[in-house]
């Protein structure tokens, strides 16, 4: 170890001391492992240890230490050697301190007081993270052994998925950067990811039925094919109910950026706007695949074990199933004001008010639902925050 001067403000630190030319300083820049054999020393032997803090010249915070000489000495103590710890040198010492005798033996366990005071909890953020790095498996542990710490984990996950959505929404570029997976699939494939990862989004948000997907990994399914029935028409969510008579219903998913009007300046008739060819077309295509599906698998689909006997309960019906699409936003809808156009708006939502099927929602609305299904379970959690 490198060693320097002692500073002026030692020098006078106690007259039992022995000049400072005479004395060995050295200043601590790392510590690394020994391989050297050593014996431990005799206690009798054993030499005090002083401690002092002193600034640097630049300030720094320096942990000055001295060890005095063997009680044997006809003398008084002198000092012998000392060392210098800066703030990175200590806190290596303090975890080779903690690594080689451990929490119990130093008496370093952490007692935190996080106790609500005045309606509030109030905790050290930066020690509580500090107990955490230490020992992780303790607080998964805690958590996994915590229903409700469970439940708070996934209404976590579901308000970081809401606002992912919305960001996906209203932010091109964010959008253009996640279409970028998924090379020549379109934009469609970023809302099948994001509503694969959570078919929360559609079991609430789409009816007052809880719906689930017919298979739990992936929304998109063959409906009249190889893998439902027996010509392979895909549907991009295949849901069903869930009730005692469950129900097969389909959605076809669109992108945020697809018109809902045509888009030209003069309305068809005066105060009527046609729908846009996206629409019509996404209309048309979820009507076309309800209809195969009815027509190739029938008002009910049973689901059979290998020996091609019937599985008891497993079956699910098709009678009139409900469809949706999922289609543009609203904000399509304003004019070149930036308010919205009510003749577009009530061309819209008569149009798709007498549609028997599909039911049309638009993204804006999707993730609406999705946001108010958070909140109002963050609420039942926290009513203090109603």
């Amino acid at each position: 170890m490198p060693l320097v001067e002692d500073g002026p403000d030692l020098d006078s630190i106690d007259d039992r001391r022995s000049p400072p030319e005479n004395r060995t300083v050295a200043r601590i820049l790392g510590f690394q492992p020994n391989t050297q054999r050593i014996t431990t020393h005799s206690v009798d032997k054993g030499v005090i240890c002083e401690h002092q803090v002193i600034a640097d010249t630049d300030g720094t915070t320096i942990l000055h230490l001295t060890t005095l000489g063997s009680k044997d000495r006809e003398s008084h103590p002198k000092s012998s050697q000392s060392l210098q710890l800066d703030t990175a040198t200590a806190a290596q010492l303090v975890k080779i301190l903690h690594d080689s005798f451990g929490d119990d033996v130093l008496g370093t366990k952490v007692d935190m007081d996080v106790a609500p005071q005045d309606g509030a909890v109030t905790v050290d953020i930066a020690l509580l993270a500090a107990v955490y790095n230490r020992n992780p498996a303790i607080f998964r542990q805690f958590i996994s052994d915590d229903r409700a710490a469970s439940d708070v984990i996934a209404m976590a996950h579901r308000r970081e998925q809401v606002a992912r959505f919305r960001r996906l929404l209203e932010d091109d570029e964010y959008f253009d950067s996640e279409k970028a997976r998924f090379p020549n699939r379109g934009g469609e494939a970023v809302w099948q990811d994001l509503f694969e990862r959570n078919p929360w989004i559609f079991g609430v948000s789409l009816s007052g039925q809880l719906l689930t997907s017919w298979n739990s990994a992936k929304l998109e399914q063959v409906v009249v094919g190889h893998s439902v029935a027996t010509v392979g028409k895909r549907t991009d969510a295949l849901l069903r109910t869930v009730s005692r008579i469950p129900s097969m219903v389909f959605a076809e998913i669109k992108t945020h950026r697809k018109e809902l009007l045509e888009p030209v300046r003069e309305s068809y008739r005066s105060g009527c706007w046609a729908p846009s060819f996206e629409l019509s077309g996404g209309v048309v295509q979820a009507q076309g695949t309800v209809h195969r599906a009815v027509t190739h698998i029938g008002e009910r689909i049973q689901a059979t074990a290998a020996d091609g006997s019937d599985i008891p309960g497993e079956f699910t019906y098709l009678l009139r199933p409900r469809s949706y699409l999922i289609i543009g936003s609203l904000e399509s809808l304003r004019g070149e004001g930036g308010g919205y156009h009510r003749d577009k708006i009530r061309s819209f939502e008569l149009f798709r008010r007498e549609l028997v099927q599909p039911e049309i929602l638009t993204f804006d609305e999707l993730l609406a639902r999705a946001e108010w299904m958070v909140e109002s379970a963050d609420v039942e959690s926290h009513p203090a925050r109603s």
